[in-house]
């Protein structure tokens, strides 16, 4: 079963942290296409919250693509083209590096200490400079 890390403490709206896990959960293709998910109530049982956060969170991803209801099943993850699963890979990294930016102007890290560090982030993990596609 899908564990969602919900920090109640975070001023993010718990409905929102689902979402953007569930999103991030697709992107990486943690979640792939017919996964099930898990219901409504059992999620919120899990997480101790009220259903309709879950059901807000999940009618968000169905409105954007990520999922599709199946009547008497419960949601599914959805059919993503390549396309547009590497547009959303983008929008993701895209607003992760907007706050990682914003905390470091806020720590007073600039611009070459910032991208240095990324440097080197990448190295000790190994980023390729590229990556080889087939097809």
């Amino acid at each position: 079963m899908i564990q969602f890390n919900i920090e109640a403490s975070s001023g993010i709206p718990i409905y929102k942290q689902i979402f953007e896990q569930v999103e991030r959960m697709i992107a990486n293709g943690y979640l792939v296409e017919g996964t099930l998910l898990p219901s409504v109530r059992q999620v919120a049982n899990n997480i101790d919250v009220n259903p309709m956060t879950i059901s807000k969170a999940y009618g968000l991803l169905e409105e954007r693509g990520y999922l599709t209801r199946l009547r008497g099943k419960g949601m599914m993850v959805a059919h993503q083209s390549e396309e547009k699963s590497k547009k959303e890979k983008m929008m993701i990294l895209d607003k992760m590096i907007a706050e990682l930016v914003s905390d470091a102007v806020q720590m007073g890290i600039n611009k070459q200490e910032l991208l240095t560090l990324i440097a080197d982030k990448a190295e000790q993990l190994n980023l390729p400079d590229k990556i080889n596609s087939q097809g």
